[in-house]
């Protein structure tokens, strides 16, 4: 099967790295695979996986209605590939209308969506819902990486039920984590502290990381530092705060491999504000380290709250210092923790799962078109 992916992202994220597993995977399973990515310099490595996965990559993007070059040059790639599903990752619920349309106009048959963040949609605009449910007509389905997600597409932009499909995100377990020491000293050398929190993702307000700063400043751990890894408009703010905290904070900055991370780390928190379904998130659990996150988007379906991690709720500096003193004093909640939320994953949550999901997807519309010849 002839297969077209479009992800506009410009910056690393779980975006992209969920693009880069799909079609790394739909390649291994024998598919046609095109991608075309944004031009931007941060989405270099994000290529050069796809090309050596067996993709044929194009660096290109539409940046918006204004874009006419963009439309065009995409409206071109999609009429000379031809191909049997059209698939466009969005961040956004309206970013990528001129996508679609240019997808739509290059004569692409069958469109698919993912919607990798569909409660955050800061471009909305009074016709923003219109938009999306002209667009939406042009869908053979659309993906939602969460219950919750489905939930508020069918609510907030009237997509029809018999259009979505829930296929979680998916990371592929490696037990092989680097030497606990050695990581730690990598990360941050000469550091004694016994008891290590981290976090991985955008260092951006929507994340929570000040609400983490503030939680584990108020835990009083005398024996802990707190990791940040990732990139984003709140890092020189972090790092002038962290001058005042009593908790020694270390900003990594981005980091491609989390193993380091999630080696040298005792608990990983991610306190979001909005979420769908986050890798990070998946990745800490399948390494079997126990969580703290938030009760927001699909986090309550992948966590079991005292069985597979610790749930709190959003905004709340109080909840994450006070899961933090629990998990630093029960070593023995930690361990099971850590263990449930490993065996989540590896049953519910492997990118094996998630690629033969959206190939099998692929696979009905494909069929139901023949049929309907």
């Amino acid at each position: 099967m002839k297969v077209f992916q479009y992800a506009a992202a410009s910056v690393k994220g779980g975006l992209i790295d969920h693009v880069v597993t799909l079609v790394s995977g739909l390649a291994a399973r024998g598919h046609a695979v095109t991608v075309a990515l944004s031009p931007a310099p941060d989405i270099d490595v994000a290529s050069r996986r796809c090309a050596t996965a067996g993709a044929q990559v194009e660096r290109l993007t539409v940046a918006g209605k204004s874009d006419l070059d963009g439309m065009l040059s995409l409206r071109k790639l999609v009429s000379g590939i031809d191909p049997d599903i059209a698939h466009l990752h969005l961040a956004s619920p309206v970013e990528a209308i001129p996508a679609l349309a240019s997808v739509r106009l290059g004569g692409a048959r069958r469109m698919v969506t993912t919607e990798h963040a569909p409660t955050h949609f800061p471009l909305a605009r009074s016709w923003s819902h219109l938009s999306k449910r002209i667009a939406g007509r042009w869908l053979d389905a659309v993906i939602a990486l969460s219950r919750s997600d489905a939930e508020f597409l069918r609510e907030e932009f009237g997509v029809p039920d018999d259009r979505i499909r829930v296929i979680p995100n998916g990371v592929t377990p490696d037990p092989r984590l680097p030497d606990k020491s050695q990581a730690r000293a990598r990360l941050l050398a000469g550091h004694g502290s016994a008891f290590w929190i981290g976090f991985a993702g955008a260092l951006e307000e929507k994340k929570g990381v000040l609400d983490l700063l503030e939680g584990a400043k108020r835990a009083g751990l005398p024996d802990a530092v707190l990791l940040l890894a990732g990139e984003g408009r709140l890092a020189g703010t972090l790092r002038s705060r962290a001058t005042e905290s009593p908790v020694p904070v270390a900003l990594t900055g981005h980091l491609p491999d989390l193993s380091d991370v999630f080696a040298a780390v005792d608990v990983f928190v991610l306190p979001s504000h909005q979420e769908a379904m986050p890798l990070a998130l998946l990745q800490a659990m399948a390494a079997g380290i126990p969580s703290i996150a938030t009760r927001v988007g699909g986090i309550p379906e992948m966590i079991d709250d005292g069985v597979s991690g610790l749930l709190i709720a959003p905004k709340a500096p109080q909840q994450i210092a006070a899961a933090l003193v629990r998990l630093a004093s029960e070593p023995g909640l930690a361990l099971s923790l850590g263990r449930g939320g490993c065996r989540v994953v590896q049953e519910r949550y492997t990118a094996d799962r998630m690629i033969d999901g959206v190939a099998s997807l692929y696979s009905g519309i494909a069929g139901a078109a023949l049929e309907a010849v």
